[in-house]
């Protein structure tokens, strides 16, 4: 799914729900559609939020990594920020959204900085359908960022995160 998402971003625009739900049909047109339809607009809704994310992390960071690859072994972004390297976790922050984040741990052996980035669906940027991250959440993130650096390279930030 998430490759066929990725697949229809044009321009960084990313394919609406219908031309996402479309080429999924069409590429996989043997599947049994009953619960799959339900589960691709789920999972879209998903993904333009994760998708959005990363916008907003380019805009406040300057080296951020997508990969397809690292994102199914369980990392959304990695984070180039002051010389260290941060693996990001992206996730909706209910009863749900924690469970499926403790299986991640489960199954993967992370390595490195390891943050996440739950989102509150209550404090999220409302747009139509979508609840997004917001540059607040981007500013947290930076903090616990600058906390890490600040413990490996007192100096570096001060104690304040500045």
């Amino acid at each position: 799914m998430l490759s066929t998402f990725r697949e229809l971003i044009k321009d960084e625009v990313p394919p609406t729900q219908e031309d996402f739900i479309n080429t999924f049909k069409a590429k996989y047109p043997d599947l049994k559609l009953r619960g799959i339809v339900s589960r691709l607009k789920r999972a879209y809704l998903s993904y333009v939020r994760e998708y959005h994310l990363g916008y907003l992390l380019k805009k406040h960071f300057k080296k951020v990594i997508y990969d397809e690859k690292v994102d199914i072994s369980g990392v959304d972004y990695v984070i180039y920020y002051r010389g260290i390297k941060f693996n990001i976790h992206a996730y909706v922050n209910t009863e749900n959204g924690k469970y499926w984040r403790e299986v991640k741990n489960g199954r993967h052996k992370f390595r490195g900085e390891h943050l996440d980035i739950p989102m509150d669906l209550d404090r999220g940027k409302r747009c139509g359908k979508f609840i997004l991250y917001t540059d607040d959440n981007i500013k947290k993130l930076k903090n616990e960022m600058k906390k890490i650096i600040y413990a490996k390279q007192p100096g570096k930030v001060d104690k304040n995160g500045s």
